[in-house]
């Protein structure tokens, strides 16, 4: 893969990158290919990593993962077999990569850190090295199809220090301060030329999933590879490079962060879908997968999805099959894969659908996580906290509707 990498980000280190092991190295995670652009620079001593179960299905991917040193975790559940695979790659003197985030992120601000990575690197003891991938998001966004051909920096920091006295939350908080990152404030320092890109629309509809003017979710679709067009209002946006959104209408520019948190702060409407009843989103006729025992995926057959008030419904499309109805309290964790697949888990099952061109996979976790708020570090920052406060110019009301006059 480094010919691949070296080409499409050419990765540059700032800083003191650390030549041997045992350390830790962690990082905002907001390209698909984060932690192996590290090894682009690091040829003569390759990392180890956790990354996600989803790529231990079986199959070369899966054998190729498990020669490099790749451990496979599963999203925001504890386990023990990553930590005893931690402890066999400390003692073989390997630097692993560890994203604390547990899971990419789609506008490109870090997200909180998983309280119990902090637990782990406190009690492992060994060196904790924070790095910034700037230019990361610009690269790759992970809801975009198409990479896009921009240098990439990786600032090394000094290694973190942890007391003995120090609480796993408050080690948790020094490692989110360690690597925050937002594209709108830091972006700009380390960026030259801005590059082109490849149809850079493909995918945006995923992270726009409601109209910033009608907020209308059924209307908006991709053309030509540069357009995100909403059906509804007529509404048009050039798509850049950058993943920043020009109306076409009124030329005004804004970044796809900006556009996805305005999205994210409208209110959830209660609608009406007929003989599926009232809920908040649905998406039809798409294939569900069950999977009782980790790596058995079973499809069970293509089902109306109804996120409503109290529960997920399943309701399939032919006639005589059984409503599975999936009470709130019961769901432990949700997680988005590959883009357009959304994964809610149980304590005795997992159920995967597959939402791909039906509707958002990022819409249904934003407001599930919205609606469970033991679910709330999952997918995004929460917008109060972090997002306002620090760019400024409250982002759930500075888009305005454009007229003809153009205002």
């Amino acid at each position: 893969m480094v010919p691949f990498l070296w080409v499409i980000s050419r990765p540059k280190a700032i800083g003191n990158m650390p030549q041997s092991g045992p350390c830790f190295i962690i990082a905002s995670h907001s390209n698909p290919f984060d932690g192996f652009i590290m090894n682009v620079l690091m040829l003569s001593e390759p990392t180890a990593s956790v990354v996600s179960d989803e790529y231990f299905r079986g199959g070369l991917i899966t054998q190729l993962f498990q020669k490099i040193g790749l451990v496979p975790t599963r999203k925001f559940e504890p386990q023990s077999t990553p930590v005893r695979e931690m402890l066999r790659f400390i003692k073989d003197n390997r630097i692993i990569i560890i994203m604390p985030e547990g899971e990419r992120n789609w506008d490109g601000i870090t997200r909180p850190t998983v309280a119990s990575t902090g637990k782990l690197f406190r009690r492992l003891g060994v060196p904790v090295y924070p790095v910034i991938m700037h230019n990361g998001y610009l690269s790759w966004p992970g809801w975009a199809q198409w990479p896009r051909f921009i240098k990439m920096y990786l600032e090394f920091k000094p290694p973190l220090v942890f007391t003995p006295e120090m609480t796993d939350d408050e080690v948790a908080k020094l490692v989110d301060e360690s690597i925050q990152w937002n594209p709108d404030k830091d972006m700009k320092d380390y960026v030259g030329r801005i590059p082109r890109g490849f149809r850079p629309a493909m995918g945006i509809d995923n992270l726009i999933f409601r109209c910033p003017y009608c907020r209308e979710s059924d209307g908006l679709k991709v053309t030509r590879g540069r357009y995100l067009v909403c059906t509804v209002c007529d509404s048009r946006w050039r798509v850049g490079g950058d993943s920043y959104l020009t109306d076409v209408r009124t030329g005004e520019r804004r970044s796809s962060t900006e556009v996805f948190r305005h999205v994210c702060g409208f209110p959830r409407d209660l609608r009406d879908f007929g003989p599926l009843g009232k809920g908040f989103v649905r998406t039809s006729g798409i294939p569900i997968y069950r999977e009782v025992k980790f790596p058995n995926l079973e499809i069970m057959g293509n089902f109306d999805a109804v996120l409503r008030e109290d529960r997920v419904d399943f309701i399939p499309v032919e006639e005589g099959g059984e409503t599975i109805a999936i009470p709130f309290d019961d769901i432990q964790s949700i997680s988005v894969e590959k883009r357009y697949r959304l994964q809610i888990r149980l304590p005795d099952v997992m159920y995967e659908l597959h939402v791909h061109k039906k509707s958002s996979a990022l819409q249904w976790a934003v407001y599930l996580q919205m609606m469970l708020p033991h679910l709330s570090r999952h997918l995004i920052r929460p917008m109060s906290t972090h997002y306002e406060t620090e760019v400024g110019d409250d982002a759930t009301t500075s888009i305005t509707t454009p007229t003809d006059e153009g205002s």
